[in-house]
């Protein structure tokens, strides 16, 4: 299946370019790289080899956007199926935090997965610490499901859903 175009309000999720990197590296800021537990920030040249890659796989379970304002470059957002189960993650450029962006790119795709994909569930985790995504993700719809051990970094992730 083809990235579809999602809008909503003045936001557009398209197929990321590789021409983003630089952007793309930019948004994933050290705040950005606590919360998804990275040792640092990712450099230009692996968000190129990533967006490189995303770009020419058509993997059928895997999706992901470059979002974007009239003003650029906001953020990403992915779709991906993770052991039978589908899970969103998502970064906003901090330039562009604090506008609900996260909210409005979590809604859209997550309405077009459970509506135009036939999904039954999405899930994420979220750092038990990383108030400001519980927040987004509470206001998207999703409900708070439990709690699970991230044994890699140390803590524990609250798990939340949103279902059909």
């Amino acid at each position: 299946m083809q990235l579809p175009l999602l809008t909503v309000d003045e936001l557009s999720l398209t197929p990321p370019l590789v021409d983003d990197a630089e952007d793309w590296a930019a948004a994933q800021d050290d705040e950005c790289a606590r919360w998804f537990d990275w040792p640092c920030r990712p450099p230009v040249e692996r968000c190129r080899d990533h967006l490189a890659n995303v770009t020419t796989t058509h993997d059928p379970d895997s999706y992901t956007w470059a979002i974007r304002t009239p003003t650029g470059f906001a953020g990403g957002i992915d779709l991906k199926l993770d052991e039978g189960a589908w899970n969103v993650s998502y970064f906003v450029h901090p330039d562009h935090r604090g506008h609900h962006i996260a909210r409005r790119a979590l809604r859209a795709v997550t309405g077009w997965a459970l509506s135009e994909r036939g999904v039954d569930a999405v899930s994420t985790r979220v750092h038990t610490g990383n108030i400001a995504s519980q927040k987004v993700l509470e206001a998207a719809g999703f409900t708070r499901t439990g709690t699970a051990d991230n044994p890699e970094a140390g803590h524990q992730d609250f798990t939340y859903e949103l279902h059909r």
